[in-house]
């Protein structure tokens, strides 16, 4: 990504001569009473009078600007542009530089790109306009122009450089050419969380705007908007910026950013970019600093790869041609029915305009991330009242995965939780061919998530940052569907995680990380919704923990030829397995005969509600698949080791657990049934079940007795029968079925090596 260095301080160019006087623009065009000066005051205009007139973008496009309360629009949200007001609604006459004749720019699709420099002779060309093909649509800015803050929120005396000089109000009022509403700074918009009331405190009338200069706005004159549901600043809400954290190496040294002096909202503003400070971080408390800088979109205007316009706008019409309004609110609703519980990725809390249950419309939505959500729901059709009579022509789920894609790459050079949370739905995406495993791209997007995530500072602690409450939950839960999904990405490949435990800062989930609607309603377990993420969470700990301790390089190294020493190792992870399988509420254990083959201990109230939903989908059981995995992965690193005389009671005594464990996995596979089958399953569990099938095998063809042999033969090939008739109705299982399938067509005793023991007992099958 291209990105903007932070100037010295020494290096700040003068800013642009002062306005006079009689060119500023009056605050009406007409006499107002003095009650209506008053209500102009206490309230903002409706954004759909008919003297507001639209965003630059709705304007190339001839569409209504639909605003709800602030910038953006919906037609800038759905294409992901830049909300602006600078250009002019009218075609103007500017004069020239040379002769003083009138004259304008006639390039197509191009923003002015003249700044006139008043009380001058001449008029200079200051700015490089941005051409309507760039993928933000805004006006450029260059290099050398100076920020134009508004009044009162110039930085705190001694921050800016010595020729600053002092501070005037008319050189640094930003020029608002339309009568309506201007994204301006939070020192001059008040916000009133309940009605969700803007007032720009400067207007212009039409006349006056017509005739006043234009100045080509800046990347730095506007602070953050604040979050009309708490009044805190959002790092995410915003419509034309970006925010990445500071890191503790990189060219701008957080530890200097804490000796500077910033204003009542914690920033401090320079050319290009602003700095925000996070916390009041302290040596003597042993807290790291946290800032980031926020970036104008404009700044990555001319980063590679990037998307035209008119391609950006064919994956909208795609999208809408493949799913109407209507359907498209439908699959939402089913998505975070089915998938939200178990992935909770989204969000139903923040500033857009939602219904009772906290789900937007579509139309408010971005094209990658709604694409996603719509190729996720479409497989829970069934479960709609009104979809599931629409069989014949439904929407292709690989198309709009493909556009999910495609969309969201351009937006990486200017990074956001949406990006983010497409990112991670694509990696959750099922394998388009059940028979072959996953291709190397799901692992290179996964690498592209955890640098997102990287990025955005998800990976610290922000639970007393100065964010609104809903930010800092969806920030907590995609911090850990990132670590979650890179975890077991890393298992399921056999790769070194992307995620180091020593740059990992965030604290267990809880219940209050997780909204309202998401962890209640009538059918959720006891407990809440979100129990199903938080354990799963907690479980991925252990399992890095497992990949660290047991299957890295070097661990493997180590341990590989010394049982004494991979038990040691192994011991404390076993018993926290243990201890988190104990934890489980009832509500995710699962039904008698889906896991054990003992039902589990549960209260009458959850057997009761549990017996109620007996014909709706469950998605619980890939949390148990997982737990299960991870105890294989145990057994299959402290089977390595070669036995001797010395510790054969120790090898059979693991021989003994790993069978159990072996039969544990049959009995869940044997115990699933369509509401399970069907439900959502965590893309890795597809793998999960296939090294379940390696692990038999392991134990077949290095047992030590012939009786040992038969048994793991006998449970061999009823696994493998038991694949064969639940693989018909799930693509979980394909790819276990085929591997085995694979040994068994080339013959088990002519492709590996196996145990005497094992030979006797295949030879006696009657299997080869």
């Amino acid at each position: 990504m291209e990105t903007a260095h932070m100037p010295h301080l020494h290096t700040f160019h003068q800013p642009l001569p002062p306005m006079p006087m009689q060119h500023m623009p009056s605050l009406s065009h007409q006499p107002m009473s003095e009650q209506a000066q008053q209500d102009s005051i206490d309230r903002a205009r409706a954004y759909k009078s008919r003297n507001k007139r639209p965003c630059d973008f709705c304007r190339y496009k001839k569409a209504a600007c639909h605003l709800d309360s602030q910038p953006p629009c919906e037609l800038c949200i759905r294409y992901n542009k830049e909300c602006t007001f600078v250009e002019s609604p009218a075609k103007r006459r500017r004069p020239n530089d040379v002769d003083g004749s009138i004259s304008r720019r006639k390039s197509s699709g191009s923003f002015d790109q003249t700044v006139h420099i008043v009380g001058g002779s001449a008029n200079t060309s200051y700015v490089n306009g941005g051409s309507m093909e760039m993928e933000h649509h805004i006006s450029g800015w260059d290099d050398d122009m100076q920020a134009f803050n508004m009044p009162g929120m110039a930085l705190t005396p001694g921050l800016g450089p010595p020729d600053f000089g002092p501070y005037d109000p008319a050189l640094y009022q930003e020029p608002m050419t339309f009568d309506e509403f201007e994204p301006i700074s939070a020192s001059e918009t008040p916000v009133e969380t309940a009605d969700h009331k803007h007032q720009a405190n400067v207007h212009r009338s039409p006349k006056d705007a017509s005739t006043a200069p234009i100045l080509a706005p800046s990347p730095t004159g506007l602070h953050l908007p604040l979050d009309t549901t708490s009044g805190e600043p959002s790092l995410d809400n915003q419509a034309s910026s970006n925010a990445q954290i500071v890191g503790m190496s990189g060219e701008i040294d957080p530890y200097l950013l804490s000796r500077y002096r910033y204003d009542q909202y914690n920033e401090a503003t320079f050319k290009s970019i602003r700095i925000r400070k996070m916390n009041a971080a302290s040596i003597a408390e042993n807290s790291v600093p946290a800032f980031f800088t926020i970036a104008h979109n404009a700044l990555a205007s001319k980063a590679q790869p990037v998307e035209t316009t008119d391609v950006m706008e064919q994956y909208r019409h795609e999208v809408e041609e493949m799913v109407n309004d209507d359907v498209g609110k439908r699959l939402i609703r089913l998505f975070y029915k089915y998938v939200q519980p178990y992935f909770p990725v989204l969000t139903r809390e923040g500033r857009y305009v939602r219904d009772a249950d906290g789900i937007r419309e579509p139309r408010t939505v971005s094209t990658c991330i709604l694409a996603a959500i719509y190729g996720h729901a479409l497989p829970f059709c069934a479960w709609d009242e009104k979809l599931c009579v629409e069989v014949y022509t439904p929407p292709s789920a690989d198309a709009l995965f493909r556009i999910a894609w495609l969309a969201c790459q351009p937006t990486m050079h200017t990074p956001s939780l949406a990006v983010l949370q497409t990112i991670l739905l694509l990696v959750q995406r099922r394998p388009t061919n059940k028979h072959v495993s996953d291709t190397p791209v799901k692992w290179v997007m996964m690498t592209e998530a955890v640098s997102l995530a990287q990025a955005l500072g998800l990976n610290r602690d922000p639970t007393d940052w100065p964010l609104p409450s809903w930010e800092i939950k969806v920030r907590k839960r995609l911090a850990w569907a990132t670590f979650v999904q890179d975890k077991w990405l890393a298992l399921n490949f056999g790769r070194a995680s992307h995620i180091q435990a020593d740059d990992w800062d965030v604290p267990a989930l809880a219940e209050t990380d997780f909204a309202d609607a998401d962890r209640e309603g009538p059918d959720a377990p006891a407990g809440f919704w979100g129990q199903h993420f938080a354990k799963l969470a907690e479980l991925t700990v252990i399992v890095d923990d497992i990949m660290h301790g047991l299957f890295s390089l070097r661990a493997t190294k180590a341990l590989q030829g010394s049982l004494d020493a991979t038990l040691e190792v192994a011991k404390p992870l076993r018993i926290r397995l243990t201890e988190w399988h104990h934890s489980l509420p009832a509500g995710l254990l699962p039904l008698a005969g889906a896991g054990t083959g003992t039902a589990p201990s549960s209260s009458e109230k959850e057997r009761d509600r549990r017996k109620s939903l007996s014909h709706d989908l469950d998605g619980n059981c890939s949390l148990y698949l997982a737990y299960i995995t991870a105890k294989i992965e145990l057994f299959r690193a402290m089977l390595r080791p070669e036995g001797t005389a010395a510790n054969q009671a120790a090898v059979t005594a693991l021989r003994t657990g790993a069978l159990t464990v072996a039969r544990e996995v049959f009995e869940f596979l044997e115990g699933l049934n369509a509401r399970e089958l069907e439900a959502f399953w965590a893309s890795y569990a597809r793998t999960n079940f296939t090294i379940a099938s390696s692990f038999i095998l392991l134990l077949f063809v290095t047992a030590p007795t012939t009786s040992d042999a038969t048994e793991c033969l006998s449970l061999l090939t009823a696994w493998r029968s038991l694949l064969r008739i639940k693989s018909r109705s799930c693509d979980l299982l394909n790819l276990a079925l085929l591997r085995l399938d694979g040994v068994f067509v080339a013959g088990v005793e002519r492709l590996i090596e196996i145990s005497p023991a094992a030979a006797r007992a295949w030879g006696e099958s009657g299997l080869g």
